[in-house]
């Protein structure tokens, strides 16, 4: 029976996507990622996290294939969907017979399993001070809704969804295995891969129970090993290079052995040992610094913020308006910073060669920062060029970054801080991040 359903299945999604496939042009297909930081890409400049999105176009021929990441670092299915740079701008990007990996449910926890919409209209109804984080899904509902938006306008389009339940979290147990919270069950009836299965198999949409895998690879290599090797950034939910890696090869199995995904398997290749490695450093080699040489005219420019988002300054500093760091953020919270622009003359663009900002923490030494950039009010293009976890209080740091950056002619260029807190599962009080004065120097070109 098993087999027969199975293979119902398959029948039914080849038939509704046939539908509404168009003939591919000849060519590449590709293979479209959204997810959060888990999957996301990350400068190595930067950062020493690694997505496992970052290597998946490793375990694919590419002649046949082209693997387009655009996993989010601090997403969840509500801000994903919502965001006017990430889902839609992915959805210009996907043509007929290419395909779609969903995976999410890190920030879609932030609200310890409720719709942070919901929880604020209670907190406003006693009087309280409401949640900024609007990240926050209830797995049984808001959840599933925002998986199958995902999946009918992948559909209308012509693509075929995948739904890929979220990597585990490095969260053991004294016994050498993985606790719930790292399987993504936060209570009783509050399951996430549980929720994500139940859409596939209401919606027909091949699942891929990466969870399940990488508890599996996570528990046997055992957790010393996994926090030397694998989650060597500081935290227990982000992997660096070789834990990217060794989860890509997971989503290699995963797809390999999906009866629903034999079209996909013939693009499928297993690099050996040395290309595995060659594909790695071509990855960081890609992600250092590139000059851009052009001629132009020098020029230095100071920056003072023109925008807060959920954040107020006073004479300690900037915090959150709720005047507390919320408990349990462990990423960038997206629609939280302090935003500095700059912009290229219509005519002409310019090229910004350095980035020097003055930093100081007052209060406690869990303070993190993220510095984006994007273009365009939409934030389009979002890199994140600097990540610092855990910085130092009542210590000075002058951050300067040579990474340059083309801003095109009668484009804005974008540039946010994104602090978060390590709060240890508490709101944390009094604690204060300070700006100086940015300083950006480059050229204005010719």
């Amino acid at each position: 029976m098993k087999n027969e359903y199975i293979a119902m299945r398959k029948f039914l999604i080849i038939a509704l996507c046939s539908l509404l496939l168009v003939p591919a042009e000849a060519g590449k297909r590709k293979v479209h990622t959204i997810g959060d930081s888990t999957m996301s890409e990350y400068k190595p400049a930067a950062t020493p996290k690694r997505g496992w999105g970052m290597y998946l176009q490793a375990f694919f021929n590419t002649d046949s294939v082209q693997v387009n990441n655009r996993g989010k670092s601090g997403a969840s299915t509500r801000t994903f969907y919502e965001s006017e740079a990430l889902w839609p701008s992915v959805k210009q990007q996907m043509s007929a017979g290419d395909y779609l990996i969903i995976q999410f449910a890190h920030n879609d926890e932030k609200c310890k399993g409720e719709d942070v919409y919901i929880k604020n209209a209670s907190l406003r109804a006693a009087g309280q001070d409401t949640l900024t984080d609007m990240r926050g899904t209830e797995p049984n509902t808001t959840y599933k809704a925002y998986l199958g938006k995902f999946i009918h306008e992948a559909r209308e389009m012509g693509v075929t969804p995948i739904l890929m339940a979220p990597i585990c979290r490095a969260y053991f147990l004294p016994d050498g295995t993985i606790n719930d919270e790292g399987r993504h069950v936060l209570k009783e009836h509050k399951n996430y891969v549980q929720c994500m299965r139940e859409v596939a198999e209401a919606m027909l949409v091949p699942f891929l129970d990466m969870t399940a895998a990488s508890e599996e690879l996570f528990e046997h290599a055992g957790q010393a090993y996994c926090m030397q090797h694998y989650f060597n950034c500081g935290d227990k939910t982000h992997t660096g290079a070789e834990g990217g890696m060794a989860v890509a090869s997971l989503a290699y199995n995963l797809i390999n052995q999906s009866p629903e995904l034999a079209e996909m398997q013939p693009w499928l290749v297993f690099p050996d040992q040395e290309q595995y490695a060659a594909y790695a450093q071509n990855v960081e080699d890609a992600g250092k610094k590139a000059a851009l040489k052009a001629e132009g005219i020098s020029f230095t420019q100071e920056l003072r913020p023109i925008t807060l988002k959920n954040m107020r300054e006073d004479h300690n500093g900037y915090e959150p308006t709720s005047e507390h760091w919320p408990a349990g953020e462990i990423d960038e919270v997206a629609n939280r910073y302090i935003e500095y622009t700059i912009s290229a003359d219509k005519k002409k663009g310019l090229i910004i060669e350095s980035i020097i900002v003055p930093v100081f923490v007052k209060g406690g030494n869990g303070m993190n920062i993220h510095i984006n950039y994007g273009f365009g009010k939409s934030f389009t293009g979002v890199t994140t060029i600097y990540e610092n976890t855990a910085l130092k209080k009542n210590k000075a740091m002058l951050i300067r970054l040579d990474q340059p950056i083309l801003v095109p002619a009668g484009q804005t260029l974008f540039l946010r801080v994104l602090p978060w807190y390590d709060s240890n599962g508490k709101p944390q009080y009094h604690k204060y991040l300070q700006l100086g004065t940015i300083t950006i120097a480059g050229k204005r070109l010719k």
